[in-house]
């Protein structure tokens, strides 16, 4: 796992990430990726191995995984008129 901070937008595990997010925490492969790419800069450096094993992995959450509506009628609980 490596530590990078973007410099310019890029996308991150299949996600569009901005610069002003912040450090993110990525595999090897995909943080070699968006460095050959241009996209940002290894800081690893600037973290101890303690706050690498305790950094969870930056990961794709999807619609589903947060119970989203799927139909597009759908409307969460907040949105729905009170009859």
């Amino acid at each position: 796992m490596k530590f990078i901070k973007l410099i310019t937008s890029a996308h991150v595990n299949g996600v569009l990430r901005h610069p002003h997010e912040g450090v993110l925490h990525v595999t090897n492969d995909e943080a070699d990726r968006v460095i050959e790419n241009d996209g940002a800069i290894d800081v690893s450096d600037d973290f101890s191995d303690q706050q690498d094993a305790e950094a969870p992995a930056e990961s794709i959450t999807t619609d589903a995984d947060r119970a989203a509506p799927t139909k597009r009628g759908d409307k969460p609980a907040a949105y729905a008129s009170k009859e």
